[in-house]
């Protein structure tokens, strides 16, 4: 039996292929339900209090009709982005090149991103930070105005902190190539190829879902230890020991931590070293003429020099209009991260008051929202440092005696990361040749 220890998309990814085929495998979850932070509440809308898109290549939607999935795309409404810039939104351009139209940057930064697509990348190279890496190649006006807010919108991270090859790796590896590094984004692009954003019908939370649908997910089951025996591993829960021939663990790099410190203390020792970002998810439900001036398109990230509450704002029924009634207008907004965790502090009574303020300054608040809820995670997303590097030589021993890690703090943090890491572990363990969106 293999034994996977955490029912999150990675964990759940891991044992569907596992079990596909043919090996006996069991999830084991602390919690009462499977997914992990792909929450998916059900009420006046459909709000998603974790991941929101699903960035899916055709080879992933081939896959997900298998488990009964049905992709949602955008309305075309939807899929604009702005950046806030001096109190007022901006255009997000949708790609490197676009970067030189518009009114985001000045013509002094636009003449950087030229000249800094047509370095070779060995000029960056030993650049170790995302903002490092930016401000060499394009300048302090791109890593404010436009990495910054990327940075914090996808990862709630600090672009000083972030190492470029854990957080990005492709384009870290497109900055590493010989020649103009607009021919290594183009190399990179080809081989990615097309991958879209989308949602599911029902929401994210279908996906861990159906995933779990047909396995062996025992749930209320922590494991509080780990133990070698003979060839394989015991594993102890609450009704016993119980052994395996190998074990994934899929769980945060925290509680990873407490079961490999009887084993590998400085393993462990670097996975609890990893850092978090702490996020709220507030979803505002609004009458679709509350705001006054509402913002176009399907939401916008703030940079840190805006000195905003809010990370940025998802106009969520602009990109889904499915998730509430037509004459409603669902609003997310993402507060804290790296560089505010104090925010978290606050309480819902004070959390709701300034974002209320916040929707009234940014838009124009009419009327009082219809509905607000919060959500709230201490430890909502890993954030990509040298730690991972570490972790990755010190567990080598450790998958040679059968004691595997895939977690969304190792090798990417989106839902599509989680899914191919599951697969490519599967694969490997089943000694199956790397197939599909693996």
């Amino acid at each position: 039996m293999i034994a996977v220890i955490g029912a999150g998309v990675s964990g759940l990814s891991c044992a569907w292929w596992l079990q596909r085929q043919g090996a006996a495998v069991s999830v084991f979850e602390a919690a009462d339900s499977v997914g992990g932070k792909v929450r998916t509440e059900q009420g006046e809308a459909l709000c998603e209090a974790g991941p929101h898109t699903l960035l899916a290549d055709e080879e992933l939607l081939q896959w997900l009709p298998s488990l009964g999935l049905e992709p949602v795309w955008p309305h075309r409404d939807g899929r604009q982005r702005y950046i806030l810039l001096n109190g007022r939104y901006r255009r997000l351009p949708a790609g490197p090149l676009q970067l030189l139209g518009g009114d985001l940057l000045s013509w002094r930064a636009k003449w950087q991103v030229v000249a800094g697509m047509l370095r070779s990348g060995e000029e960056t190279a030993g650049l170790d930070s995302v903002a490092a890496f930016c401000d060499s190649r394009f300048g302090r006006e791109v890593l404010s105005r436009v990495m910054d807010p990327m940075v914090g919108g996808i990862f709630a991270g600090d672009p000083r902190e972030l190492r470029l090859e854990e957080t990005l790796p492709d384009l870290a590896e497109a900055a590493q190539c010989r020649g103009p590094f607009l021919g290594g984004l183009m190399r990179m692009n080809r081989r990615l190829g097309r991958r879209r954003g989308c949602t599911l019908r029902g929401g994210l939370q279908q996906l861990p879902r159906q995933l779990a649908r047909d396995l062996d997910v025992r749930l209320n089951t922590a494991v509080t230890a780990l133990r070698r025996e003979g060839a394989g591993w015991r594993l102890r829960t609450a009704s016993g020991w119980t052994y395996a021939e190998q074990v994934v663990l899929a769980l945060p790099a925290s509680q990873a931590a407490m079961l490999l410190h009887p084993l590998a203390p400085a393993l462990a020792d670097a996975c609890r070293r990893i850092p978090y970002a702490p996020l709220v998810v507030v979803s505002t439900l609004l009458d679709a003429d509350a705001l006054a001036s509402p913002l176009p398109g399907g939401g916008a990230l703030h940079p840190h020099g805006e000195d905003a509450l809010t990370l940025g704002y998802l106009v969520v029924s602009a990109s889904y209009p499915h998730v509430c009634q037509d004459d409603k207008r669902l609003l997310t907004c993402f507060i804290g991260g790296r560089r505010r965790p104090d925010l978290l502090r606050l309480s819902d009574e004070d959390l709701l008051s300034k974002v209320n303020a916040e929707l009234d300054e940014l838009f124009g608040l009419r009327t009082a929202p219809l509905s607000q809820r919060i959500t709230r995670w201490s430890e909502a997303l890993p954030q990509g440092t040298a730690l991972q590097g570490r972790v990755r030589r010190l567990a080598q021993p450790l998958a040679a005696q059968g004691l595997h890690v895939c977690a969304n703090w190792l090798d990417g943090v989106s839902l599509a990361d989680c899914l191919r890491k599951g697969r490519r572990l599967a694969d490997r363990l089943g000694g199956v040749s790397p197939s599909g969106f693996a």
